[in-house]
């Protein structure tokens, strides 16, 4: 699965700004008063600009393997502690992956993700350039189990091979894209903050050759909520459904 497009919400997108592109030195693509649009790899990340609070989401974006070490040293970014005092990587044998994890100017926590089963070669390529694209979107929901039936019955997203379902935690996709589930109130890894439900837009592929398809959080959840503003103004009524993301 490939996320091609993701739309989140944000309070300040100044603080957006100065965070993706003065610091992770993304491309900038679009920029208004109502919204602004990034590249990650081949992913357009797009936060949308709301005036009610938004529960903090889980990104994560795939890297090389290989060169985690590499952009840790690059990004000095306040990484989180993992699995033992003093680490920062986490080691997940099971998903043949090793991460690193920090928190947006937004509160948002995000993950670089080198997964042992894909590969680039280039040497060529600058540091921005080795986002391979978003990987992970966590989806909270009141019902893992409800969310799960509901994203592979409407869009046929297959149960992520290399995770076990459980009645809070779910994955769905491959090591390109994943729907991360998790029930509302599990803690984020390695943070001290708690999934709640929240609004996005996922626009993906399932599989190679595969129509282009869109999700919306709240259609593979219970809870309309939620408010955004659209290009002339005015304030248009949304139904919402929150992110997040662990690997056990």
């Amino acid at each position: 699965m490939k996320i091609l497009e993701l739309d989140l919400y944000s309070t300040n997108l100044e603080a957006v700004r100065l965070f993706y592109v003065g610091r992770l030195g993304l491309p900038l693509l679009a920029h208004s008063a109502y919204q602004l649009t990034v590249l990650v790899g081949y992913t357009r990340l797009t936060f949308r600009l709301v005036d009610q609070p938004v529960a903090p989401y889980h990104v994560a974006i795939n890297v090389p393997r290989g060169s985690l070490d590499v952009l840790m040293y690059y990004y000095d970014l306040d990484y989180l502690p993992t699995q033992a005092p003093g680490k920062t990587i986490a080691y997940f044998p099971e998903w043949r992956a090793q991460s690193c994890y920090f928190y947006d100017t937004c509160g948002n926590i995000l993950e670089f993700i080198a997964r042992t089963d894909l590969t680039l070669n280039d040497p060529n390529l600058t540091f921005p350039e080795l986002f391979q694209g978003v990987s992970e979107i966590g989806i909270t929901t009141q019902d893992v189990a409800y969310t799960t039936n509901e994203i592979q019955r409407r869009f046929r997203v297959k149960q992520f091979s290399k995770t076990i379902p459980k009645p809070n935690f779910n994955a769905l996709g491959d090591d390109n894209g994943l729907f991360i589930l998790a029930k509302q109130g599990r803690t984020w890894l390695f943070s001290n903050a708690q999934a709640d439900l929240n609004y996005c837009r996922v626009q993906f592929i399932a599989g190679a050759g595969e129509a282009v398809q869109e999700l919306y959080s709240y259609e593979v959840n219970q809870l309309p909520i939620g408010h955004a503003v659209d290009s002339q103004q005015r304030y248009k009524s949304l139904p919402l459904s929150f992110s997040n993301q662990e690997k056990v």
